[in-house]
């Protein structure tokens, strides 16, 4: 890259590739985090000193009375993080694109620490990600008048922007696909990250919620019988999960899950039933398609454009924050769904029974 030419925009993305990180990491070194190893932040900063990559300078800030900075905010179980690179890839995209910076927080937040990052001028805008269906900091922004987007949707998007996942239409594809190959016990694996108790459903993750949501009225339709797990990862490991569909379901010929963290502890319990994929049951997953060649047979997968969606949302941001957007803006990103190796026609000795 040192050989570039010097007209050539230097960008984030160009430092984490040259340093063999990932862009999150380049992000927390450019805001001086602490967790990052002694010997990853010297290597990334010889990279960004040989090639001249300078993010926004401090005078800039002054003279604008904006930090220039986007945080994208995705809380996780801290012995569970699964960083989303390729929504934070595409966010960074367009960040660069309009010389904003990108930073990334993983931590829970509270009321408090989510206002401050606001109020001392650590961030000029949030992307929020892992929404509820009613979430606490979706009003807390809206309340306080901070600009924000949500990577997701609440249950009332009245005055809200949103870049989210089409899941509804993502869950009746994969379906229909298997319906069509003669599926009549379909089960569904639903990712919940966070634990709250059952009778809390407004709470709910809303990416599960709309997920289950759209199997069982497909169900319906079809006449089919509802199969499904909703899997806490913060209480058990999504292998455990699906062995107990497996063992309470034997009739089952096909799976879909809409959560691609979920596809190695699907295909663990699968294998340690001693059934095979395809022959004995099918298996669609949101997944992309590096994931997809990963798996023997490759996967049949519902591809969710993930970087498309985090640069929309950072684009809406973005909007907002120059005076450019007045009005909400709700976009739904489309699945495609990628037919491979892992769905094939319902067992004939399933079918007959």
């Amino acid at each position: 890259m040192k050989n570039a030419n010097r007209n050539t925009k230097i960008t984030i993305t160009d430092i984490a590739k040259a340093s063999g990180v990932s862009v999150s990491t380049v992000s927390r070194i450019l805001n001086d985090k602490p967790d990052v190893a002694e010997e990853t932040r010297e290597r990334v900063l010889a990279v960004i000193k040989e090639n001249h990559f300078a993010p926004q300078a401090p005078w800039q800030q002054l003279a604008s009375g904006k930090s220039h900075i986007i945080t994208m905010h995705y809380p996780q179980n801290p012995t569970r993080v699964h960083v989303p690179n390729d929504f934070l890839i595409g966010a960074a995209a367009a960040c660069e694109k309009e010389n904003y910076s990108l930073n990334f927080v993983v931590s829970p937040l509270d009321e408090t620490s989510l206002l401050t990052l606001y109020r001392s001028g650590q961030t000029d805008g949030m992307i929020l990600m892992e929404i509820l269906i009613q979430d606490w900091r979706v009003e807390l922004l809206r309340r306080n008048q901070f600009p924000f987007v949500m990577l997701g949707r609440c249950e009332n998007n009245s005055r809200l922007s949103y870049v989210d996942l089409d899941v509804e239409t993502g869950v009746g594809k994969a379906m229909e696909h298997l319906i069509r190959l003669g599926h009549r016990k379909i089960g569904l694996i639903a990712i919940e990250p966070y634990s709250f108790p059952e009778h809390e459903s407004t709470n709910a993750y809303s990416y599960a919620a709309w997920t289950v949501r759209t199997y069982k009225n497909l169900c319906t339709q079809h006449g089919l019988p509802v199969i499904f797990e909703k899997i806490r990862v913060v209480k058990e490991n999504v292998e455990n999960g699906v062995l107990r569909l497996l063992d309470e379901n034997p009739q089952l010929t096909a799976i879909v899950t809409t959560q691609e963290s979920a596809v190695h502890g699907i295909i663990k319990a699968v294998q340690s039933r001693n059934l095979r994929v395809p022959e004995d049951i099918s298996f669609v997953a949101m997944a992309g398609p590096n994931m997809a060649e990963l798996t023997t047979p490759p996967l049949t997968t519902l591809n969710a454009q993930a970087e498309e969606t985090g640069f929309q949302a950072a684009r809406i941001l973005i909007e907002q924050l120059e005076g450019h957007q007045d009005e909400e803006k709700h976009i739904l990103i489309p699945f495609q769904l990628d037919v491979r190796g892992s769905t094939s026609s319902v067992p004939h000795k399933q079918d007959e029974k």
